[in-house]
Formats: structure tokens, C-alpha cells, sequence
């Protein structure tokens, strides 16, 4: 959820800094995922001047080219070719100098240099409106007025203005933050600061009664509230709404669905606007819908209802799915001007379930799901009508239409000190309390010696209890505001036989030490990567199409990290993860432990100092033996390979990605349950010998191995492959493996006869069963 900076100061004057802003909110449990500062113009025109064009020649190498010298103020004139149509000498133009990041309406930012155009020097650039952002003609030159300053920066003309946006990670229990109204509301509270509410302007309205508002199941639909409005001109929004909808990533799309959508984010309240003329029979009815009914939505996609979707219809056909999707033929177009604007109080669970049904994620069903405020539905009725009023022209034409029939009242809960203290562990001032009860509009109904009688408000969805209402005091007045001292004691009753995170952070440290990044992925991921599907554990409630499923394997989510760092020229990517996998087979379900490792790109970053080596199977490989190796294990508890064109197309990745998959659990019994055989260091002399076989092409290393391990030799330390040879003078189908042999007696220095010995015994047995020649 994207909060905007300045639009919570028109709720509360605060004055922190963006750093200390998020501190504040994290506190009290709205993680700040991140932030940033942004401008109303793409790149805040940062660098960019007015300039005045002295003079104006045409290019002596170049039929389209102007050479024209440019005055910014400087004290220097600045030479620039220009090849727009319409410049001319006396002109007040943009200036872009040398050093200036542009940020065009399309493509990529680039930073203006110093160059050569056709053999004369250029030191800037003169700008039209689409190269900087400020529109999508290419016409020409942007002339920009007179009267304007040399030198002067058009940021300060354009009147750019900055915000810092705060991205929330907002829990789903939190409905009551899912606006720049609840989030200033927690601001205020924690800093103990007035906070500002929207003046709302109530017009008397005619008691009209045309349209007729029917809800079948209020536990579906337990408050719709409506009002009709004329006279609309559906038009471009001001400005500022552009502006203030732009910061939290919404493009505008016309006055009256931008004032609805400015109303949802600020109060946290979603409304829909019909146009009147789609509502058949003047009737709009609030019902299940029919399974297999078909709905055609505003992005023009056809859905079959399953049944169990609240659906907003007339008399003839529906038109929208209940806090989820507005229908196409229903929405607000450029010739509406007679409007029902929709403001209602949804269940959680319908809305809920309808867009997970259906794969649908919008910003009214993210509020819905955790939870709206039916007192709310009038108040933002009331702000929508003030600025369509302003906005649009029109004029309300019925009394707000108020579906109620079940009131629901608040909870009301006794908060009492001894609890305070029991739960927290130390006494909070009675002050304190009050103050950030009165901040989070819990009112106070009575208060005795040792207690409150409290009202929680229904925006608190979440707050029931006495044990609620203590935690939202601590999580205001701050943990760190709880006091340690020496009777609190830390008592670990769980002692693992095995030591994982030790093994996990040595092998960690190893990775990390070949260049390795850890990184922690979603173990939900989409069914879409997956073939098979039947051993596939779904979620019965799936946050989105993308998590509907429980990762079967690490790859894919690796696979999204490297196309991320890809896409944003990081193209080196050594990566590795420790985490779990699940599958169903037969009514049961398996969970399993693995360490993942990805590599991609090259093994080091460019340098002077060394040739840059591309990754291969055989670098992965001998990175995850060395794990193996290191905790008793081997290759067989890993699988290698290389990721198939098909798994790469998913993630539009054009590079090789290798990838091991090591069964973690296993090897971490492995090196739990490892016994060591000591041997004293050698006392006498460990002997060499080297033989060169010539053998089949088709022969491998394990093949040698295998035969050396059967015949059992006594003396025999260890061999090696320190050489694999092929061509001439050997045939096309032969190759040369040279091979190194380490002999060791722990009794006596062994002689020459003993080593000729068992070589000659080597020899022999490569020559009969591998058809080897030995090379001399």
C-alpha cells in the first residue's frame, strides 16, 4: 500500500524526516517496506535551464542541423546543433547542459554529454516537450516565454513539487490503516498531535426516491448507502488530483472516477460510480449471483460466476461484482452526466473469496477483505459529492440512499490497570493511556479507580477484547519504552540434537566467500510454472493466481530473482537459498528441506586483474561437492543441471542458468551422524607414480577408479587425474588419461621391488579389463 507524504500533512503537521517517519509507523506495526522521493514530472527537470539562442546558422555538414549558440547565464555561450524544425536566434528555449539526466516520456533516462555532430562540437541539448517528460509532442522546440530569466530553472516554472511515498506492507487485520486517514490517525496518536479531518460540506438535498435499492442477504451487504447526481461533466481531472493520484502509482482517468478513487485512498472507504442511464428498470438489487452467469468487467475480460459472488444488478442483468470489479457497459464514459455514486459496507469473507475465485487484486477488494467501516459509508458519500460538486459541475438529485437494517453497534470492552501491568510488565501513567486511547477514537464511556469502560469504534474490526485494546497501547507507546531489569530472564526449553543453523551459516560463509548471495523467496508460487499438477498443494484462499499453489521446487522463485537482477543489468548472478518444498502423493502431503545454488553470467565481476570465466556445470559442480565433501556427504545428495529453454521462457531470461538442488536435510544427518577415522601422520616417505593409458573415448574416470578400489591394494594412498589428452597421433575415438598414484607403507620405507610390484599389478588390470595401452 502506497502512502503519500504530503497528503497525510493535510491531516497532521508533521515535521519528521522520511527516516523517522518509518521508524514511527513500523513501531507501531505498519512496516515501511520502503520509500522514496519522487516529483510530480519524472526526473523534478532536475538540470534543466532556460536558455536564450544568440545565434542561429545552419550546419555546414548537415542539411537538417542547425549550429547555434546558446546563452545560460553562465557568463559563457554554449554551442549546441539542434535539428528541430522551428528553432531560430531570439528564441527563450530549454536548456539541457552537459552532465543533465534526461527523462524522456518514453524509452530510457539518458545523461547528456559532450559530443561531435557531424564534425562541430555540441555541449548541451535544446529540448522538446516529449524528450523531458512534459508531454508526447515532437513537433519541435518548446518555446518557452519571454519574460523568463536566462539561467533560471524550469523546475521553478513548471512548479514541480516533490513527495516521499511510503510503501506499507499492511497486515490483514489492519483495515483500519488501509487509508492516509488511518495512517495519519496512528501518526498523531504516537506523536500526540491533532489530527485534521476532511470539512465536509452536507447539502440539502430533495427527498426523491426514484431508484429503488434492495439487498437480499444483509450479512452479505450489511450497509449500502447511494446518491444520485446530474448534471456531471465528465472531463480531465485539476491538476493537483492528477498529481496526488500519480504519487501513489494510479493513472487518472477522468474527474469523476478519479474523485472516487481519491475518496477510497484517503478515507479508506471504496465507492463505485454508475451511470445512471445502465441502471434498467431504476432498481438496483444486491444478490448472490448464478453459477455460470457470465460478467463482463471493465477491462473487457469475461468471467463465469461460480454462485458465491455478491453481485450489484438491475432489473435486468448485473453490473458490477460486489467490491471487486465494476462491469463495462455500467462505468462512468465521456458522455455520462447523470450518475449513481455506490458506497457500502461488503463482507470481508464474500469479497474475499470472489476475487481469489477469480485472480483479481484491485484497491477496493484489498479494503474490503480486511475490513471497512459501515459508519463510513455516508462520510465518504459526503466527500464525493462536495468535490464532484467542484470538479465535475454536478448537482445531487436524491436523498442518500441508506440500506441499514441491522445497526451495528460498538464493542465496548473494560480495560483494567492490573491488566496493564500484567500483560506488559510495568504500569503505563493513566495519562498516557487516555491520550492514546482518545488518539485512536476509542472513547472513554466511564473510568474508576482501576479501570476503563471503553467504546471501540468499528473501523477497529480487530479490537474485541481487553487483551486487544492492551495491545494497541503498547504498540503506541512503544516497546522500547518498556523497561528491562534484573528479574527478567530469557529460558530456552528446546535443545536441538543437531546444530543446523551452525552447518547452515558455515556453508553460508563458504558461498558467501566464491561470490555467493543469499537470497529469500516465496515458497507460494503460481501453478502456471508447472506441468503436473496433480502432486501440487493448492491454497484454499490463494493471496493471489500467482501464490494459489505451495512451491514444489525452489528453481522458479530462483529464476524470478535472476530475471529481476537481470532486467536491472546485474548479469553476474551467483545466488543460493536454503528453504522447503512441498508436494502430495497419495492423500499425504511431504515437506522437504533443501539448499538451492544458482549461477549465471560469469564467476567474477570484470576486473583488470583477471580474465573474466564464464559459469559452466563443472564450476556449480565442483562448488556443491566441496559442501558435499565438507559434511560427510557426496554428490549423490545433490542434482545438477542446467535450467531448459522452456523454464527460461517463463521469466524472458536469454542467458545459461545452472542450478544444484542439494538435499539439505539429508546431508545434515550426514554430518551429525559422521564418524572420523584419525591416522597418525605419515613417518616415512609417500612415493609417486604416474601412468599415461590410452583407452576408449567413451571411458570415464569412475570406470578407473572403481577397477583401482576393487583390487584392495594395501599401500594405496589415493590417485588422481591430472591429465585427460585427445588427438593425433591418437585415433578419433581414443583419448589419454594420465593418472597420478600415492604409495604408503606405515611399517618401513617401501623399496623399488614393492612399488614395481603393484604398478605391474595396476598395469595389468587396466590392459585386460579396460583394453587400456599403456603410453611409455
Amino acid at each position: 500500500m502506497k502512502i503519500s507524504l504530503n497528503w497525510l500533512k493535510t491531516f497532521v503537521d508533521i515535521q519528521k524526516t522520511p527516516e523517522e517517519i518509518e521508524q514511527i509507523l513500523t513501531g507501531t506495526g505498519l512496516e515501511v517496506e520502503h520509500y522514496e522521493t519522487i516529483a510530480s514530472i519524472k526526473g523534478g527537470l532536475k538540470g534543466l535551464i532556460v536558455g536564450k539562442i544568440m545565434t542561429c546558422e545552419k550546419h555546414p555538414n548537415a542539411d537538417k542541423l542547425n549550429l547555434t549558440t546558446v546563452d545560460t547565464g553562465s557568463g559563457e555561450l554554449l554551442s549546441i546543433v539542434c535539428g528541430a524544425p522551428n528553432v531560430a536566434a531570439g528564441q527563450k528555449v530549454i536548456v539541457a547542459p552537459i552532465g543533465t539526466i534526461i527523462y524522456p516520456a518514453k524509452g530510457e533516462p539518458f545523461t547528456i554529454q559532450k559530443a561531435k555532430i557531424r564534425g562541430e562540437i555540441s555541449e548541451g541539448m535544446l529540448c522538446a516537450e516529449d524528450e523531458i517528460g512534459l508531454g508526447v509532442s515532437h513537433e519541435g522546440l518548446l518555446i518557452l516565454p519571454e519574460d523568463l530569466a536566462i539561467g533560471s530553472l524550469l523546475s521553478d516554472y513548471f512548479k514541480v513539487s516533490n513527495d516521499v511515498v511510503f510503501e506499507i506492507g499492511l497486515t490483514a487485520n489492519r483495515g483500519d490503516a488501509a487509508s492516509h486517514l488511518g495512517v495519519a490517525r496512528e501518526l498523531a496518536t504516537v506523536l500526540n498531535m491533532p489530527l485534521s479531518k476532511p470539512v465536509l460540506k452536507v447539502s440539502t438535498v430533495p427527498q426523491i426516491a426514484n431508484l429503488k435499492v434492495s439487498v437480499e442477504n444483509s450479512e452479505d451487504c450489511g450497509r449500502y448507502s447511494g446518491i444520485v447526481m446530474e448534471g456531471i461533466k465528465v472531463k480531465e481531472s485539476p491538476e493537483w488530483l492528477k498529481v496526488q493520484l500519480k504519487a501513489i502509482g494510479l493513472n487518472s482517468i477522468n474527474n469523476v472516477v478519479d474523485i472516487t478513487n481519491f475518496v477510497m485512498h484517503e478515507l479508506g472507504q471504496p465507492l463505485h460510480a454508475f451511470d445512471y442511464s445502465a441502471i434498467k428498470g431504476q432498481e438496483i438489487i444486491v444478490k448472490r449471483a448464478k453459477e455460470n452467469d457470465k460478467f463482463i468487467a471493465l477491462d473487457g475480460k469475461e468471467y463465469i460466476l461460480k454462485g458465491h459472488e455478491l453481485m450489484i444488478a438491475n432489473a435486468e442483468n448485473n453490473m458490477c461484482m460486489a467490491g471487486v470489479y465494476g462491469g463495462k457497459d455500467s462505468g462512468v464514459n465521456a458522455n455520462t452526466n447523470y450518475v449513481f455514486i455506490e458506497s457500502a459496507y461488503f463482507s470481508a469473507d464474500i469479497v474475499r473469496k470472489s476475487a481469489k475465485a477469480h485472480g483479481i487484486s484491485t484497491d477496493s477488494s484489498f479494503r474490503f477483505e480486511r475490513g471497512t467501516d459501515p459508519e463510513m459509508t455516508i462520510i465518504a458519500l459526503q466527500r464525493a459529492v462536495a468535490l464532484i460538486e467542484e470538479l465535475a459541475g454536478g448537482k445531487i438529485t436524491s436523498a442518500y440512499l441508506d440500506v441499514y437494517p441491522t445497526i451495528l453497534q460498538p464493542n465496548e470492552v473494560v480495560l483494567r490497570k492490573a491488566s496493564i501491568k500484567r500483560v506488559v510488565g510495568f504500569e503505563i501513567p493513566d495519562a498516557n493511556v487516555e491520550q492514546i486511547l482518545k488518539g485512536l477514537e476509542i472513547a472513554i464511556i466511564s473510568k474508576s479507580a482501576n479501570a476503563w469502560q471503553l467504546q471501540v469504534p468499528l473501523f477497529k474490526s480487530d479490537v474485541t477484547r481487553e487483551i486487544d485494546v492492551i495491545e494497541e497501547l503498547i504498540r503506541i507507546y512503544g516497546f522500547s519504552h518498556i523497561p528491562l531489569n534484573k528479574h527478567m530472564t530469557l529460558s530456552l526449553n528446546y535443545k536441538s540434537q543437531v546444530n543446523e543453523r551452525l552447518y547452515e551459516n558455515k556453508v553460508s560463509d563458504f558461498l558467501r566467500g566464491m561470490g555467493f548471495s543469499e537470497i529469500m523467496t516465496n515458497s507460494l508460487s503460481s501453478d502456471k510454472f508447472y506441468e503436473e499438477k496433480e502432486k501440487l498443494i493448492y491454497m484454499a484462499n490463494p493471496l493471489s493466481a500467482e501464490m494459489n499453489v505451495m512451491r514444489k521446487t525452489m528453481l522458479y522463485s530462483g529464476l524470478e530473482a535472476i530475471a529481476y537482477n537481470k532486467n536491472r543489468r546485474q548479469s553476474n548472478t551467483l545466488f543460493y537459498e536454503f528453504g522447503k518444498t512441498y508436494l502430495q502423493a497419495n492423500g499425504q502431503y511431504f515437506e522437504k528441506e533443501e539448499l538451492v545454488i544458482f549461477a549465471s553470467g560469469h564467476q567474477t565481476e570484470e576486473s583488470w586483474e583477471q580474465k573474466q570465466r564464464p559459469v559452466d556445470y563443472y564450476f556449480l559442480k565442483s562448488v556443491v561437492n566441496r559442501i558435499c565433501l565438507a559434511m560427510g556427504g557426496d554428490l549423490k545428495n545433490a542434482d545438477i543441471r542446467i535450467a531448459d529453454a522452456n523454464e527460461l521462457s517463463k521469466f524472458d531470461i536469454k542467458d545459461n542458468v545452472y542450478f544444484a538442488t542439494i538435499n539439505w536435510q539429508n546431508l545434515i544427518n550426514k554430518a551429525a551422524n559422521r564418524t572420523f577415522n584419525l591416522k597418525a601422520l605419515p613417518q616415512f616417505p609417500v612415493v609417486r607414480r604416474d601412468l599415461s593409458l590410452v583407452v576408449e573415448k567413451t571411458t570415464e574416470f569412475k570406470a578407473i577408479q572403481s577397477l583401482v578400489q576393487k583390487l584392495n591394494i594395501k599401500n594405496m594412498m589415493g590417485m588422481n587425474v591430472f591429465d585427460v589428452y585427445e588427438g593425433k597421433p591418437l585415433d578419433e575415438n581414443q583419448k589419454s588419461i594420465s593418472l597420478s598414484f600415492e604409495l604408503y607403507d606405515d611399517e618401513k620405507t617401501m623399496n623399488e621391488k614393492e612399488i614395481e610390484a603393484i604398478m605391474q599389478k595396476l598395469i595389468k588390470q587396466f590392459e585386460t579389463q579396460l583394453n587400456a595401452v599403456i603410453r611409455k
